[in-house]
């Protein structure tokens, strides 16, 4: 296990600054740091530079002084082209040079860059006064742009462990892994109605299902989504309710039309603080390796994930390892984000998640 020296100066009243931008589930995996943080330096001011499009993942959060939204486009998810590329870069331009503005009036004391991108490192560059610090085996020479590159980014351990090295310098002990999400009681009022008006009341067994991912690869087929899904209405009098984005509707409507019985696709219909209250209220996640699957930890769910591509042990669902579907391949984990045949995720079966299913589901405390 790696180790770096411990820097145990008071950090109440410094101004410090998280930079990750993105995604959803690597926010989610960096809300322990910001926590233990606070609890150790209450008084020092946390703001955090995240995409626009996100924000909403950290408003209300109460361990957060300040959001700084940037507004990006991603370049390197399956929906990408050509002119997202273009507009991406352009769009990084007209950030970076916001951002600086933010920067020299705000003089933060402290960067903490998780992201370990070219485009993340570029923006902790803009705090020149700063200590800046990040991964010194970070991706795209982004170390270059730091002047504290203390930590190593160990992948046969959990990220959540990564990001953690940041707080435990500064003298965080950050035993007890906490993941804060805020959201509002009008957001989980709201979905509590819609899924009264659907036919689905609190204390029914609801299944978060998450079919679709940012990469080609970690997909599992329609067919056996929508075989494992008539299995937990049949066995377990399972409500069904898949999410996903708005492009990613049809594929979802795809998977509901394979199957026998009926489910509720809200892929499209929930802002992210819904999206949140939606999670909620679910008693179980069954799905790919995702967001939402990270959002389901945090927010206590229990987690039956397939994997393929990604690697469990540094992005699996943290502290439900019992949950987690694979299959051995001498390429597996691969962390391709494409592939012409991922037999590592079709060669899952509905029986093998199931069966993750039913050893799990005594585990889950009834709501009356």
């Amino acid at each position: 296990m790696h180790t770096v020296r411990k820097e145990h100066r008071d950090l109440n009243d410094a101004k410090i600054l998280f930079i990750r931008l993105s995604s959803l589930g690597d926010l989610i995996l960096t809300l322990p740091t910001l926590k233990a943080l606070k609890d150790q330096y209450p008084r020092a001011h946390i703001s955090w530079l995240v995409q626009d499009a996100l924000k909403d993942v950290l408003t209300g959060n109460p361990y957060l002084d300040e959001i700084i939204p940037v507004d990006l486009l991603s370049m390197t998810d399956k929906y990408a082209t050509p002119k997202i590329w273009l507009q991406g870069g352009m769009r990084l331009f007209r950030n970076l040079k916001k951002a600086a503005g933010i920067f020299r009036e705000k003089r933060f004391d402290i960067v903490l860059e998780f992201q370990a991108l070219f485009k993340s490192g570029v923006f902790a560059a803009l705090n020149g006064r700063a200590e800046r610090y990040g991964f010194k085996n970070a991706r795209e020479l982004s170390h270059l742009f730091l002047n504290r590159p203390l930590f190593v980014r160990d992948k046969s351990r959990h990220a959540v462990e990564n990001y953690l090295q940041f707080a435990r310098y500064f003298g965080c002990s950050a035993k007890r892994v906490e993941f804060p999400l805020f959201i509002p009681a009008e957001d989980e009022r709201y979905i509590e109605g819609h899924l009264s008006q659907k036919g689905i009341k609190r204390g029914d067994f609801t299944v978060f299902v998450s079919a679709t991912a940012r990469w080609q690869s970690k997909f599992w087929d329609q067919e056996s989504f929508a075989r494992l899904c008539d299995e937990l209405v049949h066995r377990f009098g399972a409500k069904v309710i898949f999410s996903g984005l708005p492009s990613e509707f049809n594929y979802l409507q795809g998977i509901r039309e394979r199957m026998q019985e009926n489910a509720l696709i809200m892929a499209g219909r929930t802002t992210i603080k819904q999206f949140l209250a939606l999670l909620k209220q679910s008693r179980l996640y069954v799905g790919v390796d995702s967001g939402s699957m990270h959002a389901a930890v945090a927010l206590g769910i229990p987690v039956v994930a397939l994997f393929g591509p990604s690697n469990p042990r540094w992005i699996g669902p943290y502290g439900q390892e019992q949950g987690i579907v694979t299959v051995n391949f001498p390429c597996a984990p691969c962390n391709k984000r494409e592939c012409r045949d991922h037999r590592c995720m079709l060669q899952i079966t509905p029986e093998m998640v199931l069966d993750k299913v039913e050893k799990i589901i005594p585990r889950i405390p009834r709501i009356l």
